[in-house]
């Protein structure tokens, strides 16, 4: 329970959605660059990269899933705090099932999903320090799922990004 009044205090759950290489991870960085100490990114790939050693390393996702999880969780608790879930979250299943148990922890939770030019993504991605194979890129990219109806009835607000031009969302989250 909430002893702050809401208005004066609101947490958000952001949720990135977007293929590897759409640009996820660099807004992730660039919104807590400008926001400041209550962003809290949780990455996948920097769970993994801490457990594995490296973030291409999916061989133990049974232990990285619940920490990136309960990371979340914990964060939950910064009454102005914004949490930041980057993964690829390319299906409406996994930008809402696994987040159903935290959505009643936030004031708010938006998704924003990043759906970039198919060339400029296989270019990012070839820039990327662990790109991932070209074939199978394509096979997510194919397999991308844009918002459904069952999105816009779970999240506050969906932010759509078609171009490296991250500054219009990141202007509206830095005001709220």
């Amino acid at each position: 329970m909430r002893v702050f009044p809401h208005f004066l205090c609101m947490n958000k759950l952001v949720v990135l959605s977007g293929v590897p290489g759409s640009g996820k991870s660099y807004f992730s960085r660039t919104l807590k660059k400008i926001k400041g100490s209550h962003v809290y990114v949780v990455s996948s790939d920097e769970i993994r990269a801490q457990i594995c050693g490296i973030q291409s390393d999916l061989s133990k996702d049974n232990i990285m899933w619940p920490m990136y999880y309960k990371l979340a969780d914990v964060y939950s608790s910064d009454p102005d705090g914004m949490v930041i879930l980057d993964s690829t979250n390319a299906t409406t299943y996994y930008r809402t099932v696994p987040t159903k148990e935290l959505k009643n922890k936030f004031d708010e939770v938006y998704l924003i999903v990043f759906k970039l030019d198919r060339a400029i993504v296989l270019n990012q991605n070839l820039q990327r320090e662990f790109p991932i194979p070209t074939d199978a890129l394509e096979g997510l990219i194919d397999r991308f799922e844009m918002p459904n109806e069952e999105d816009e009835k779970f999240f506050d607000k969906i932010w759509i990004v078609e171009s490296n031009d991250i500054v219009p969302v990141i202007n509206i989250l830095t005001t709220k």
